[in-house]
């Protein structure tokens, strides 16, 4: 699915976005902060978290890295937090 999408996307149908209305909830709080003083770097944050909150990124943690569910949500959760404190810093 990942190789026709890169060599014959035009095949391929939209995927639900569904991580990007988690995100944006997640991130409500930080609209009238982050998101007016900085829009760019607030896009910028949820494009970020989109890798970290993905199927893709839990395979990678438990398949490859060899955690247990457990373990990779907590690593999932922690590159969220360090991602999300990062950008709220640089409004600081």
């Amino acid at each position: 699915m990942i190789a026709a999408t890169i060599t014959r996307p035009e095949t391929v149908t939209t995927r639900p976005g569904i991580r990007f209305g988690l995100i944006d909830q997640a991130l409500l709080p930080l609209e009238d902060t982050l998101g007016a003083t900085d829009p760019d770097g607030f896009a910028q944050l949820k494009r970020d978290l989109a890798v970290v909150v993905s199927a893709e990124a839990f395979f990678t943690l438990t398949d490859l890295c060899g955690l247990d569910p457990d373990e990779a949500i907590t690593s999932a959760v922690r590159t969220a937090t360090t991602l999300t404190e990062a950008a709220v810093r640089s409004i600081a």
